[in-house]
């Protein structure tokens, strides 16, 4: 009896250490964490000749679109971002954040969290002036964004 009792427990433990081994085997080799995108706003008093004004935050995983997007001024984004959404559906970034403020806000946004891996990032802000109106953003960094009185700026957040 002494001799099953201990089988009994030997094959409890080598079936435990199987069990362990291949749970470890299934989970991935590297975990991203989780970053956040820390992002606040400053509206000038005049921005936008005193009128609100759009903001598009883009998040873009692709080198390539973030290229063909750093082409385009803000008014083509806000005129074609459906159709980019439609068109680049494993571009999750590309609704990152919309938002529309008035003259002399200043705006924290909360904390983004995000975990896949961006080749970067682009704001387009929405002016009645002529103008590209688009900053690029490292979204591993945070930034301020300064809607001026006929343009946007991105600096970084000390």
């Amino acid at each position: 009896m002494l001799g099953n009792n201990y089988l009994l427990r030997l094959v409890a433990f080598a079936c435990g250490a199987c069990a362990l081994v291949l749970l470890t085997a299934c989970v991935p080799k590297s975990i991203r964490p989780a970053s956040k995108l820390m992002v606040r706003v400053e509206v000038s008093p005049q921005a936008n000749n005193n009128n609100p004004v759009a903001l598009d935050l883009v998040l873009v995983k692709s080198k390539k679109l973030l290229k063909e997007l750093m082409k385009i001024s803000a008014s083509e984004w806000f005129e074609k971002r459906s159709q980019y959404r439609l068109d680049y559906p494993k571009e999750i970034g590309l609704k990152a954040g919309s938002w529309e403020w008035v003259p002399g806000q200043v705006v924290q946004i909360d904390p983004m969290p995000f975990k896949d891996k961006f080749a970067g990032g682009l704001v387009f802000a929405n002016y009645f002036s002529p103008g590209t109106h688009r900053a690029v953003i490292d979204p591993s960094k945070p930034v301020v964004i300064k809607l001026g009185a006929e343009d946007i700026t991105v600096i970084p957040e000390k």
